[in-house]
């Protein structure tokens, strides 16, 4: 598997947590029979989800690293090998699985990275027993699920899991149909195609009424931001922020099991993914909080590892909101920019493109239903006199140019919940491209946030 991101790896050591993408267990052996079967189901489990990472050498109810047990030779004892071959002893579908290392408080521990892709559902294909015990079976299928309780595990599919599993599958069939029409109409105007979607999902009055919806939840989210930050040492920055309005009927559960089940349900695409989990930070300013029936979290993290600033507001109404400070003025990667100075034209695009993928994963665990549609608005401050450029990824060139606008808006962009992940691309197009052309009419070409957004969506960045 080509491309693994090895900063999002590192985080998942650093800060482990259970979700739908993320699965964790204590040491187990792989050549222990009941080892083989906890790593077979997971592995089956995780791609069958959609692709995801299974962490080994933490406590799964504290998640707490166990530093006694780990093999003397993790390397040697989780080979990438020894993995594989397992995979492909009693996966149904072959595919190629990768183990990385993170060395973490003097121990190393194994990232076995399943990808995504899946397009037929994986079964076991053999038997794995002890005696008359079946630890294992032939035509089973294992998937990462949700309990009553909203937390995750890897178990067999279940009638309500079958309609999640059977979407995966032709999500990744559609997307080859997606960039077959995406290419095709790859010279048309992106203004006329957000007109003609306009035309057919809703009127200019329901359109308004949405707009002011999404300017109230920005402004109100920033409201709580700048409450959140007071008194906190915080770098002056520019922002990204989001705001997310489910639009439709979904279940609205309780705030606590609200919670956990967004916990559980955020694919984690990036080592820093929006409206992230933070039940498990060290610290606790940094753990979410309940304010006005709604989940809260301010983290402002600077730990030599990596740097951030981020606001969430959660609210089980269907209304979410994320401020997060502007990587090219907190990063702390070596070829970070000066701050202040400059806007990296391909972040964003990324950003924006994980912020729809989570949301619809989001509306999906509240059970939304079919006509459902996610409203989003997307807002970026702190522009004036930066230059756009692109320094996170040397492979790739932007010609440098100004901006003497300060603030960029996006316009409403409506994604039905039927959307596909992999169709993201065009209703991420139309999102940045007001704050590509903020600098001297910038347009970034569809084939480059295709590209992109297909490397975010397979955790190939």
């Amino acid at each position: 598997m080509a491309d693994i991101n090895r900063e999002h790896i590192e985080q998942l050591v650093k800060r482990p947590g259970e979700s739908l993408a993320v699965e964790i267990k204590t040491w187990i052996s792989p050549a222990d029979p009941a080892g083989q079967a906890k790593i077979i189901k997971g592995v089956i489990a995780l791609r069958n989800r959609g692709g995801g990472y299974f962490v080994i050498g933490f406590d799964d109810k504290t998640m707490t690293a166990d530093k006694d047990n780990a093999p003397a030779d993790v390397r040697s004892t989780f080979h990438i090998d020894v993995i594989q071959a397992l995979v492909t002893a009693h996966a149904s579908e072959p595919f190629a699985i990768t183990v990385e290392f993170v060395e973490h408080e003097g121990v190393h521990h194994p990232v076995i990275v399943v990808p995504a892709g899946v397009r037929t559902p994986v079964a076991a294909k053999s038997d794995l027993r002890v005696g008359d015990k079946f630890l294992i079976r032939s035509d089973e299928v294992y998937f990462r699920t949700l309990n009553s309780n909203n937390t995750v595990s890897s178990a067999k599919v279940k009638w309500k899991d079958w309609r999640d599993l059977v979407e995966i599958c032709f999500d990744n069939r559609e997307a080859d149909i997606g960039r077959f029409f995406r290419r095709h109409l790859a010279g048309t105007d992106p203004a006329s195609l957000q007109a003609f979607a306009m035309a057919i999902g809703s009127s200019a009055v329901a359109k308004e009424s949405v707009d002011q919806k999404l300017e109230k939840l920005l402004a109100e989210g920033l409201g709580r931001y700048q409450i959140a930050v007071q008194g906190r040492d915080v770098p002056p920055h520019g922002s990204w922020e989001v705001a997310l309005i489910v639009d439709g009927e979904f279940v609205q559960p309780e705030l606590a099991p609200f919670g956990r089940l967004l916990g559980s349900s955020n694919p984690e695409y990036t080592g820093w993914p929006v409206w992230l989990n933070s039940r498990n930070f060290a610290y606790t300013e940094s753990q979410p909080y309940t304010f006005e029936r709604a989940w809260e979290s301010m983290i402002i993290l600077a730990d030599g590892f990596s740097s951030h600033l981020d606001f969430m507001r959660q609210d089980p109404k269907g209304r979410f909101y994320s401020y997060r400070a502007l990587e090219d003025d907190i990063s702390t990667t070596r070829n970070a920019p000066v701050p202040l100075k400059v806007l990296d034209g391909i972040l964003p695009v990324l950003r924006v493109g994980e912020a729809m993928a989570v949301g619809l994963a989001f509306a999906k665990a509240l059970q939304a239903d079919e006509r459902t549609k996610l409203q989003f608005m997307f807002r970026w401050t702190g522009l004036k006199n930066r230059i756009l450029t692109s320094w996170a990824d040397r492979g790739r060139y932007i010609t440098p140019r100004a901006t003497r606008q300060d603030t960029v808006t996006s316009p409403t962009i409506t994604v039905p919940i039927d959307t596909p992940p992999s169709a993201l691309a065009g209703y991420v197009a139309m999102a940045v491209r007001p704050l590509h052309e903020a600098f001297d009419g910038f347009i970034l070409s569809a084939t480059v946030i295709e590209d992109l957004i297909d490397r975010l969506l397979n955790r190939r960045l």
